[in-house]
């Protein structure tokens, strides 16, 4: 499956199971890469991906990322998350429905500090279905993913303990501009998350996040093996904590990112 051209990565690939030319604005494609992304809160990614077939009409890719931040805490850390994600879809050319398949995404965030009351850790895993909707623009690519969330927090000096569950929606689209390999994406996500305190005491509540990432890539060489990608991810956050007072926190983003791809 081709690879949603808003991760990326300076990994390396292990494997590659490559067309003759890589074309990141196809979601389905086979190509592995490796890419490195810079953003202008100081953050440096690394990402690796490793795709290709089980068998005709039935594509898989595996995607490795890991995020540092530049500018360390007050306790002299950088703060790191990483993730792991995994696509696989198979060919049913089913109406507007040509493919389906599933999805497995893994997020933890390390908790830097055990002694600050604010550093927090987690670990978030989620299971979906995804699938390949046609449009009536060829060059138009859709994929609608839906996941069931599960996971845990550690929050505070006392590690305060929280359970995690609820949902997360994403919709992949890409477009592609003409015949040089242009590309647009747009990729909003919402998750919702339900947390409760398995001691009862400390903070619970509701999380919900909404996320939307626009971006630009186009190839750098002639061949089609080196890519750039600018892109901008906006990031609402909404937590209805039930502490004391039910205090609710909001928090608007705005990220602006620059990746740079090889693909094998």
């Amino acid at each position: 499956m081709k690879k949603t051209a808003a991760a990326l990565s300076l990994l390396i690939s292990f494997g590659a199971f490559a067309d003759s030319k890589p074309d990141p604005s196809d979601l389905t494609s086979t190509n592995s890469f490796a890419s490195g992304i810079v953003s202008n809160d100081g953050e440096i990614s690394v990402m690796g991906g490793i795709a290709g077939s089980y068998s005709p009409g039935n594509n898989f890719i595996g995607l490795l990322e890991h995020k540092s931040a530049t500018k360390t805490s007050d306790d002299g850390r950088l703060a790191q998350d990483t993730r792991l994600r995994y696509f696989q879809v198979i060919d049913i050319d089913a109406g507007i429905m040509p493919q389906i398949g599933f999805s497995v995404d893994y997020m933890k965030s390390w908790k830097m500090s055990e002694t600050n009351d604010q550093s927090a850790g987690s670990d978030i895993a989620a299971l979906g279905a995804i699938a390949k909707i046609k449009t009536p623009w060829e060059s138009f690519s859709l994929f609608p993913n839906i996941a069931y969330v599960q996971g845990k927090a550690e929050v505070g000096s006392a590690d305060a303990e929280l359970d995690l569950k609820g949902y997360q929606v994403n919709l992949f689209g890409s477009l592609a501009i003409g015949n040089s390999g242009d590309y647009l994406i747009l990729q909003p996500q919402y998750m919702f998350l339900d947390a409760e305190a398995r001691d009862g005491k400390s903070a619970s509540g509701d999380v919900c996040t909404f996320k939307m990432k626009s971006g630009y890539g186009a190839p750098v060489d002639d061949a089609g093996k080196w890519w750039a990608e600018l892109s901008h991810t906006y990031t609402r956050t909404d937590a209805q904590l039930f502490r004391f007072d039910g205090a609710q926190l909001t928090d608007n983003d705005h990220l602006f990112e620059l990746a740079v791809s090889y693909y094998f």
